[in-house]
């Protein structure tokens, strides 16, 4: 396990036995919409329209509340979260027995297949005591990581630089620069989203043109 996915461990298992499957249980506050908002935020990276079953890995699932939201939303997924944090994924599987939690971190579990959807909600917005640079080698790896693991696309959260305070504990990136990051190590097939009411944005990276079919290359 990474040094990083270490503090995050003891971070998240810290604010889980204090505040449990909640909003604060997970460190984003008390506010359930902020929670919502970004549930529906990974959730768009599914275009509108398709249909089946997804797969979708969620990276830093924590107690499962992304799988909850979708399923009051009558989202049907073939869903696995994985998440270092052992208490929540213990609450996850106690609560949600039908879907698939694995505890361990992402860049070293050897999963045995592909999902159409990996999401990654919460983890690169938290840098802790981190350093800077340590932060980017981190989310570069996670990355590749989520990108080499999905059949149709990524999508991720971060702190945006477009604001007029910063605090020490979190994890700031530039849009455009990291958009560009993407476009050039990742795929040219790219959406960001701005223009909702947090401090952060979400990128979504596709292996092709939405609408253009499945590509398992």
């Amino acid at each position: 396990m990474s040094e990083v996915s270490k503090k995050l461990k003891e971070h998240y298992e810290a604010t889980f036995r204090a505040n449990g499957p909640t909003s604060q249980g997970v460190d984003w506050g008390a506010e359930n919409s902020r929670l919502e908002l970004r549930y529906e935020k990974m959730l768009a990276v599914i275009p509108q329209g398709t249909e089946g079953r997804p797969s979708l890995l969620d990276v830093g699932c924590g107690f499962g509340g992304l799988l909850d939201y979708a399923q009051s939303k009558g989202i049907d997924l073939d869903y696995t979260g994985i998440d270092v944090a052992e208490n929540m994924i213990q609450w996850a599987r106690d609560n949600f027995p039908d879907a698939v939690f694995i505890c361990g971190d992402v860049l070293d579990v050897e999963f045995g297949r592909r999902f159409d959807y990996v999401i990654c909600n919460g983890i690169l917005t938290q840098k802790l005591d981190i350093s800077g640079s340590s932060m980017d080698q981190f989310a570069a790896r996670l990355i590749k990581r989520m990108y080499e693991l999905c059949d149709q696309g990524v999508a991720f959260n971060v702190m945006t630089t477009k604001v007029n305070f910063f605090s020490n504990n979190l994890y700031y990136r530039n849009p455009a620069e990291l958009f560009a990051w993407c476009f050039s190590e990742i795929t040219p097939f790219i959406r960001l989203d701005h223009a909702y009411p947090l401090y952060e944005y979400t990128l979504y990276l596709y292996r092709a043109p939405i609408g253009a079919g499945e590509n398992k290359d």
